[in-house]
């Protein structure tokens, strides 16, 4: 080969790995210089997340008749041990440093669990602060604690844990005032910008928004009088077989709840256990389940009489048996007879017959008209989840017969709560108040009052105070004489009402018994009704609900010193 041709191919060769160099060269200095800015922003954003800061959730308390507070629900850091086995070279050395650290948890159990090539494994939950913390002082490769803040209940199911609610999974408040007053509760969460090295591990907080915590709540009840009632409540389920019951004290010129309680109840601790066909628990039963009330409901409709002037105190009728209206037969319990009574004695003895003359005389229009101003057939408002509105049927289909099953508790339906906001309006002069839970909120040094305005006159005062009056008549003389205190005023009234069948008709072997009253007489301050479902050891709720409700008056008789 001549030396010419050598170093042709000399020259090509050169000139080919100059060529190839100088790509080389320019596709470097692109990477390195002109998409320098892309390729740092692409790894930053692989190392550095923005991660939510929860706020801290407001406490909730109650007070007792010195108006100390008792903290009832508190929001508080705990912490999700979580282990990444990917990353993990000695997983059984690291079974056994975090059974040292974590003895809650055997190295056996541990490395059961983390033996495994999944991303990530939440070992245990619910570690607190000083569990953490001993932990994260090793500094272990793989091993995370996710702080997030837990609710805890201090009484679980013991007091108003229907009143309280829970908090879910997503931090949002459920059922009672914490979904009621989520928005006073809650606070508003932050964010923190975190750089994280190649195995997810922090490295430096880079910045943030602090998160802003939530108000504090104070509760209308009052915590030692719920704790009797939720007792009494129990006690009385048991001692008259009944299936369920619930309890509600109101003061009548406020609309504050003092007490409201309800059985079957839940642990909102561990809301997660009750099934889902049980989870009907969770709400508070005096406002979302309602029941066609019995003759609870005559001293609304003699309210009603009284107010628009068809009869007084004092009207005066004989009547029979039973009366026909609309080809159905109208009777007293048990077939009774009362012949000639005044109005008052009318409500002593609980008749039928009598409340349908008395609704005759008032008319099917005015019945309904009243009972709406009541605030039948509509929410009261009440800051709870799932209130009922219970029923008043159309205004067309208020004919003579359901006027007059309506003026004895019978074809129209309404919850405990509605029942108790209506006897308060006896109880305050005649206003219709708004029965509430939310006293104020409180944060730092502002303290807020929450406004509940009344919705209406809804009876003149001297109507609220004569039917005061024969309510007391009913406890002195009438089926009402178990809810007798002694020393104090009590006016109330018994409802021994049948249950509907589905079917049609009423079943022949279920009722509901019920009281309403308030005490004292003379200036009402609190307004009580009890429902007991179904009870099997009496007939009649003068023997059930009515005792119940003595019992319970005679001890706040005491403790709030009426005598």
């Amino acid at each position: 080969m001549s030396l010419k041709v050598k170093i042709e191919r000399t020259g090509v060769l050169f000139l080919s790995l100059f060529f190839v160099g100088g790509i080389m060269i320019f596709a470097l200095f692109q990477k390195q210089v002109i998409e320098h800015k892309q390729f740092a922003a692409t790894s930053l954003a692989q190392s550095v997340s923005l991660t939510d800061v929860p706020a801290q959730r407001g406490r909730i308390f109650a007070k007792d008749r010195d108006k100390k507070l008792i903290n009832l629900a508190v929001s508080e850091w705990k912490y999700n041990l979580v282990v990444s086995p990917q990353l993990i070279r000695d997983k059984q050395k690291l079974a056994d440093l975090l059974s040292k650290d974590y003895p809650q948890m055997s190295s056996g159990d541990i490395f059961t669990k983390i033996d495994s090539d999944k991303v990530f494994i939440i070992l245990a939950k619910g570690l607190s602060i000083t569990q953490a913390d001993k932990i994260s002082q090793q500094n272990y490769r793989g091993v995370s604690l996710v702080p997030q803040l837990a609710r805890s209940y201090s009484e679980g199911d013991a007091i108003a844990a229907q009143v309280l609610g829970f908090v879910g999974a997503d931090g949002e408040g459920k059922y009672g005032v914490e979904a009621a007053r989520d928005d006073i509760l809650r606070g508003k969460a932050g964010s923190q910008k975190q750089k994280k090295d190649s195995f997810g591990q922090l490295i430096d907080v880079l910045g943030g928004k602090d998160s802003s915590p939530g108000q504090d709540l104070v509760v209308t009840f009052d915590y030692n009088l719920q704790y009797i009632v939720e007792t009494k409540l129990k006690s009385a389920i048991d001692k008259f077989k009944a299936d369920s019951g619930s309890i509600i004290i109101m003061d009548p010129k406020s609309g504050a709840i003092l007490a409201l309680a309800g059985q079957p109840t839940f642990d909102p601790n561990n809301y997660s256990k009750v099934p889902t066909e049980e989870q009907s628990r969770f709400l508070s039963p005096a406002a979302s389940n309602a029941y066609e009330p019995g003759s609870v409901m005559k001293p609304i409709m003699m309210a009603t009489a009284l107010d628009v002037g068809a009869v007084t105190p004092e009207t005066t009728n004989v009547f029979g048996a039973n009366v026909t209206v609309l080809g159905k037969t109208i009777t007293n319990a048990e077939g009774k007879v009362y012949g000639k009574e005044n109005m008052t004695q009318v409500l002593e003895n609980s008749d039928n017959v009598a409340m349908a003359w008395i609704s005759a005389k008032v008319g099917a229009k005015a019945v309904r008209d009243y009972y709406t101003k009541f605030g039948l057939g509509a929410k009261t408002g009440v800051d709870l989840i799932g209130e009922s509105t219970g029923s008043l049927q159309d205004e067309k289909e208020w004919n003579d017969l359901l006027r007059t099953t309506a003026a004895f508790g019978q074809g129209i339906s309404v919850s405990l709560l509605q029942l108790a906001t209506s006897y308060s309006v006896i109880g305050n002069g005649g206003n219709l108040v708004t029965p509430h839970l939310a006293e104020k909120s409180l944060q730092e040094d502002q303290v807020t009052v929450i406004d509940y305005p009344s919705r209406g006159q809804v009876i003149k005062p001297e109507t609220a105070e004569q039917v005061r009056i024969m309510l007391e008549n009913v406890v002195t003389y009438g089926h009402g004489k178990r809810a007798k205190v002694e020393g104090v005023r009590v006016g109330g009234k018994t409802g021994t009402a049948q249950v509907p069948d589905p079917k049609g008709g009423y079943y022949s072997d279920r009722t509901v018994g019920t009281f309403a009253g308030m005490f004292p007489i003379e200036d009402p301050k609190f307004v009580m009704a009890v429902r007991l479902d179904d009870p099997k050891t009496v007939n009649f709720a003068e023997s059930s609900a009515a005792p119940t409700f003595g019992e319970i008056a005679e001890w706040m008789a005491n403790y709030y010193q009426l005598r």
